[in-house]
């Protein structure tokens, strides 16, 4: 009968799903995406073998008030307050005052944030930094999210909408000037509208400049961003070179 006993018992857990939750196998990156790829992905498996799906936020405060912020190490971006509180790193939107994420860092590994989201808790996002400037995202799957697609097809549509000058008007506007050249940092938010549109280099003319500009204006809106994306924002640099 014991037997009997056992051999039910068997049968039942071998047809149970495992009890233990499966750990993610995140996508490494490849040493072209990178030069300091193999910290990238030594830092991404140490964090996806240990990583929670979920916490819970009942003890963080929704908005933001007069909390002391964290100094900015080079990774913060300036949409957001940080705030430091028990161990965590709270990310508040500067237009709402609105907790958005709780992020947590660990130091003994390359710089990077484990990000999960308010009030949810769930998972949203590992980000790795390589410098000051310039992360990989891994969603809350391992995999790598890739911001290039979206920042081509933006270029692209702003291109096709550029009405260059006649080579003639260019050359009075230019006076003998022969650097010509407008770039400009395009702020696009997720529902694909522009949020800022900022010179980083002036051709010193204004009517390139203005050129420029209302390329981008007759390209608007884009497209929102694809589900898998973590940024609520998304910088693209733009160059008009008037000198070709």
């Amino acid at each position: 009968m014991k037997k009997i006993l056992l051999l039910c018992l068997l049968l039942i857990f071998t047809g149970m799903p495992s009890l233990c939750a499966e750990k993610i196998k995140p996508q490494l990156l490849k040493e072209s995406q990178s030069a300091e790829y193999e910290k990238v992905n030594e830092t991404l498996s140490v964090i996806f073998n240990t990583v929670k799906p979920s916490i819970k936020t009942y003890k963080y405060p929704k908005y933001y008030h007069d909390f002391t912020l964290i100094p900015d190490d080079g990774t913060q971006s300036k949409a957001y307050h940080y705030v430091k509180m028990s161990g965590a790193e709270l990310i508040y939107d500067n237009d709402t005052n609105e907790l958005k994420y709780i992020a947590f860092r660990k130091p003994e590994l390359q710089k990077c944030r484990i990000m999960y989201d308010y009030p949810s808790g769930n998972l949203r996002a590992v980000q790795i930094f390589v410098s000051d400037n310039r992360s990989f995202i891994f969603g809350a799957d391992g995999k790598y999210v890739d911001y290039e697609p979206y920042a081509k097809e933006v270029r692209e549509k702003v291109y096709k909408a550029w009405k260059v000058p006649p080579r003639k008007q260019i050359d009075v506007l230019a006076k003998g000037k022969k650097d010509l050249l407008v770039q400009i940092a395009l702020t696009v938010a997720s529902d694909g509208t522009v949020k800022k549109c900022r010179v980083l280099k002036s051709s010193k003319i204004k009517e390139l400049d203005n050129n420029a500009g209302n390329a981008i204006n007759s390209a608007v809106p884009f497209k929102p961003f694809p589900e898998n994306y973590f940024n609520d924002e998304l910088v693209i640099i733009l160059n008009f070179n008037f000198s070709l």
